[in-house]
């Protein structure tokens, strides 16, 4: 007699589970000194693969709850917020030393651009992006502008260090966030943990502490231990 063989059947729950979203992307920055803010200083401040991977870590520990890993990501928003509004006002005043004109030309660009790969995974990784975009943006705009003598070596020198200080401190700011392993049960309870915590990292304020105030983008906390 011969051996049938068992076909299992495919599992209806897993047939049906949709997979992570993906996508592939890149930016083309056109500025050098946006190449140089994307690579970071060596031994001072860190680039923006450095803020991606810091970012991850932040988001996943604020998700399961620790205060300090919050605390860190309203810090990065805050900073990052006042980057925008830098970039922004700055964007605005060189758009009216333009004038009317009777020259028309096409937007300036670079012949051949650094083309940088985003593995980006985290909300804080996608804001730096657009914040890294509004700069190179306003750079090449700002180096136009000194090129055709609508702007001075003073005034360009100025505006190129205001938005390159904005940067900076975004990236600065991040450098000095940490996580910190426990949770906000860990802090009521008061435990040997949390007490490690405060005398590690210090005292955040109260209404960060217990989950209050948190960050625009930050995370849905997952775990509640």
């Amino acid at each position: 007699m011969e051996n049938k063989k068992t076909v299992s059947k495919p599992n209806r729950r897993a047939k049906n589970k949709v997979g992570i979203l993906r996508s592939h992307a890149s930016i083309a920055l056109h500025a050098s000194d946006s190449v140089l803010l994307w690579h970071g200083r060596k031994d001072k401040t860190q680039g923006l693969p450095g803020f991606f991977s810091r970012t991850v870590e932040l988001e996943t520990a604020a998700s399961k709850d620790d205060p300090y890993a919050d605390h860190g990501l309203l810090l990065i928003e805050s900073t990052m917020n006042e980057a925008f509004l830098t970039l922004n006002r700055l964007s605005t005043g060189l758009a009216k030393t333009e004038g009317r004109r009777r020259v028309t030309g096409s937007d300036c660009a670079s012949l051949a651009p650094v083309e940088k790969p985003l593995f980006v995974s985290s909300r804080f990784g996608w804001r730096m992006v657009a914040l890294i975009e509004e700069f190179d943006l306003f750079m090449v705009d700002l180096l136009d502008a000194q090129f055709k003598a609508r702007v001075n070596r003073k005034a360009f020198e100025q505006q190129r260090e205001a938005a390159l200080h904005c940067i900076r401190s975004v990236l600065e700011k991040c450098q000095v966030t940490h996580h910190s392993g426990i949770s906000r049960n860990d802090v009521s309870a008061n435990n040997p943990k949390a007490i490690s915590a405060k005398e590690k990292f210090g005292r955040i304020p109260l209404e960060v502490m217990e989950g209050v105030v948190r960050a625009e983008f930050a995370p849905e906390i997952k775990t509640r231990s």
